[in-house]
């Protein structure tokens, strides 16, 4: 069996995830792993570049824009990993960071997905472990004139956990879905992303599917990587925001998240922090 298998999603940026596969190839890591994109767009393929510069890639192409979810999900169908890593084509592989998240998973029977810590490519901290969400920080996010009110200010940062010390190792109630290591035998116990969602909480209701079924989510700084992310639904004013379209793939996920979940409790006991990585 590999050791892990690095599933990544791509739509519109091949120019990123010709870096990302670069940078895979580059950090050499010492186990066995195997690389797998999943084309979400038909119009503009990636498989040419793929398979000139990047043979040793396994190429899935579908067939209209499945989303995020359903592509991972169609990867994972595929994928002979030990563990999977959900990986997004915008993202720089730092050395020995496959040997590190597989080392701690090794060594923690009870851990069913791990997030490793994310910087912007200055350096600064990205927030990718959260605790889940409650619908009006949505609004106080969205809202110009709501964000720097005292009481939503609040609400966000214990949504983004903003007073708890990155640098510790620590369980969590969802990280974000950019970079998630977890057990290929957790997933077929659990199950895939939800394919109902498009874009948007699939990473968050996949946590609380974790959770809900004994096993524990966590956050691991000693694992660093640096993702060129964009919160696009957030660019511009509130105006530009109301009319662009993943503002409403949003929502839609949103209203499918919180009626799901609706009067389900987080079923996780009270968090805990690891004293040694």
């Amino acid at each position: 069996m590999i050791d892990v298998s690095i599933l990544i999603v791509h739509h519109n940026t091949p120019g990123l995830l010709r870096q990302t596969l670069k940078g895979i190839r580059r950090v050499a890591p010492h186990l066995s792993y195997e690389v797998i994109v999943v084309d979400n767009n038909l119009k503009m393929p990636v498989g040419q570049m793929i398979a000139q510069e990047f043979p040793e890639t396994i190429y899935l192409i579908q067939e209209d824009n499945v989303g995020f979810g359903r592509g991972m999900n169609a990867a994972m169908k595929v994928a002979k990993g030990t563990y999977f890593f959900i990986f997004n084509p915008d993202m720089i592989l730092m050395p020995e960071a496959l040997e590190h998240l597989r080392a701690f998973m090794d060594s923690h029977p009870t851990v069913g997905m791990l997030g490793p810590r994310l910087s912007h490519p200055d350096g600064s901290l990205q927030y990718s472990a959260y605790r889940f969400m409650d619908p009006l920080v949505i609004l106080y996010r969205r809202v110009p004139f709501l964000r720097s009110l005292s009481f939503a200010k609040r609400c966000v940062d214990a949504y983004l956990m903003v007073e708890e010390d990155r640098e510790k190792t620590r369980d969590v109630d969802y990280l974000l879905g950019a970079a998630l290591f977890v057990r290929s035998q957790v997933v077929k116990e659990v199950g895939g992303f939800d394919p109902v969602f498009f874009m948007y909480f699939e990473d968050q209701d996949w946590c609380r599917r974790f959770w809900e079924a004994g096993w524990r989510v966590v956050y691991y700084p000693r694992v660093s990587l640096i993702h060129y992310h964009r919160r696009e639904t957030a660019e511009g004013g509130f105006l530009k925001q109301l009319l662009n379209p993943l503002t409403w793939i949003q929502m839609k996920s949103a209203l499918y998240y919180y009626k799901k979940y609706h009067k389900r409790h987080v079923a996780h006991n009270k968090f805990s922090s690891f004293n040694r990585d």
